[in-house]
Formats: structure tokens, C-alpha cells, sequence
């Protein structure tokens, strides 16, 4: 057996429930080798001799409690978050949370695997690879607990939004002695944020969307170090302070005076 196939799971075995019925999780088809290799062209990352392996076993699965999962890259759009790129999307779940695993090594099965939410905006991490998220997919399936495990993803991810600053003041203090991430965090904006997931926590997560829109993302090479800048846009500002003279009219004026001449203090005046 080669060491291929001993690190790769069986998709295609039963999946099965706690009284040993069969449940409605399917695993797809194999692909040939010839078409994983027509894969090579338009796959995002390297297709790996494991994940060759599990290819040749299927193609992915449907039913699950996420939807269809993916093997090949292929059913869903790009990840929009280029920090995590190369990477494979497995799944858009009904929720609009986005499973994707990092495909960026030269070995092994595509991994980390993250689960991106899309209120709060926040990435958790859920495992090192696609083994161990098939594993873990597998036995909630099979215990019959998934909706249990998701609902403790968002609170993780609620965890994450609500204690974004302290959690990034952490990392700051513990990642400014590190010689490994000195010179990524000295070229950082003055205003970034820095989030360092490399260990384990109960809240494995970093808000990507904490700047909104406008926010510039930045990661330390392939390491989960991430790092998050820059403030709502002015245009977004403008909207706020719109909304603050409908409101209340007297507070903008005082507003206004106290920043004229200052930056910004044309668009102010506009608003009012």
C-alpha cells in the first residue's frame, strides 16, 4: 500500500447512522486518469499524488449537511479572498458559509480547511486538512449531530467578532518578539490589525471583514498569520453622516464646525 493511500479516506464507504441505517450522503464517482490529469490546467494549486488518490476514488459528495462537496475545484466559483489562495472551494452550505481548503502544498491532501461566514465576517479555521474534515463531516453525519457542530462554528465565529480588538492586541504583543514575522509586521500599515492562528484556541477565527468593504487583507506567507487594515471608505462615511442629519440635525451641525478646514470637512458640509 503506498503512503498515498494509507493518508487518504474512503469517501465511497457507507455512511451510516447510529442504528446502522444507511443515510442520504452519497460519495460520486471516480474520475479516470486522464481526466484528473485535464484537471491539471484549470485546478487553483497542485494536484498532489494523495489527491490523485482520492480523485480516483470520487469526485465528491452529495447530501451532506453542507450540500454538495467538491473534490475538483470545479462546481463552484473562486475564492474571493486571495489570502487564501490557492485554494478549492468545497462547498457554499445554505447559509452562504464558504468551505474551502488551502491548496497550496506540494504534499498531502488540500488543507487547512477554513469555514468563511458571511455575517459576522469571519474565517474559522476547522481542521489541518480535507482527511480530517471528511473525518469530522463523517461522524456528525453519522451521530446524527450536525446541525449541532455548525451551531458551535458560529458561535465560534460570533466569539471571534465580538472580541476582534482584544484578540488582535494579543497577537500584536506575542508576534512583535518573533523573528520569524518581524520584517512582515514592519512593513504593515500603521492601522492593521494582526491576528496569529497558529495555535490552537477555542476560537480559531480572524475577522476578515473588520474594515468592511474597503479593508485590506494581508497574510505572512503561508503561515495562518493574518493581518486586517484600513477604515470604512469616505463614500461610506458620507452615507453615515447622511443618516446622522436626518436624525439629528443639531449634533451634525456642531460636527461640522468643530472639524472646518480639517480633512474631509467638504464632504461633511455636503451632508448637511
Amino acid at each position: 500500500m503506498s503512503t498515498a493511500d494509507t493518508l487518504v479516506p474512503s469517501p465511497s464507504a457507507p455512511w451510516l447512522d447510529r442504528a446502522g441505517q444507511s443515510l442520504p450522503v452519497t460519495a460520486l464517482p471516480g474520475l479516470r486518469p486522464e481526466v484528473i490529469q485535464g484537471l491539471t490546467g484549470s485546478y487553483t494549486g497542485t494536484i498532489t499524488p494523495e489527491l490523485c488518490t482520492l480523485l480516483e476514488s470520487s469526485c465528491g459528495l452529495s447530501g451532506t449537511a453542507l450540500g454538495d462537496i467538491d473534490f475538483t475545484s470545479r462546481w463552484y466559483p473562486e475564492e474571493p479572498l486571495a489570502v487564501f489562495r490557492p485554494a478549492s472551494m468545497l462547498a457554499i452550505d445554505d447559509e452562504g458559509r464558504r468551505w474551502v481548503a488551502e491548496t497550496g502544498g506540494v504534499a498531502g491532501l488540500p488543507g487547512p480547511v477554513w469555514c468563511v461566514f458571511p455575517w459576522p465576517e469571519v474565517a474559522v479555521y476547522v481542521c489541518d486538512d480535507l482527511a480530517q474534515f471528511l473525518s469530522t463531516l463523517r461522524g456528525h453525519e453519522c451521530r446524527g449531530d450536525s446541525k449541532k457542530w455548525l451551531q458551535e462554528l458560529a458561535a465560534k465565529a460570533r466569539a471571534v467578532w465580538s472580541h476582534r480588538r482584544a484578540l488582535a492586541f494579543r497577537s500584536q504583543r506575542t508576534c512583535r518578539w518573533d523573528p520569524q514575522l518581524r520584517g512582515w509586521l514592519s512593513a504593515l500599515p500603521f492601522d492593521a490589525y494582526v491576528y496569529d492562528l497558529r495555535a490552537p484556541t477555542p476560537a480559531r477565527g480572524w475577522p476578515n471583514g473588520l474594515a468592511g468593504p474597503s479593508g485590506r487583507l494581508y497574510r505572512c506567507g503561508q503561515l495562518p498569520v493574518f493581518a486586517v487594515a484600513g477604515w470604512p471608505s469616505s463614500s461610506r462615511w458620507a452615507e453615515h453622516m447622511t443618516e446622522v442629519a436626518t436624525r439629528f440635525p443639531m449634533a451634525l451641525a456642531a460636527t461640522v464646525a468643530s472639524l472646518s478646514g480639517g480633512a474631509g470637512s467638504e464632504e461633511l458640509r455636503a451632508c448637511a
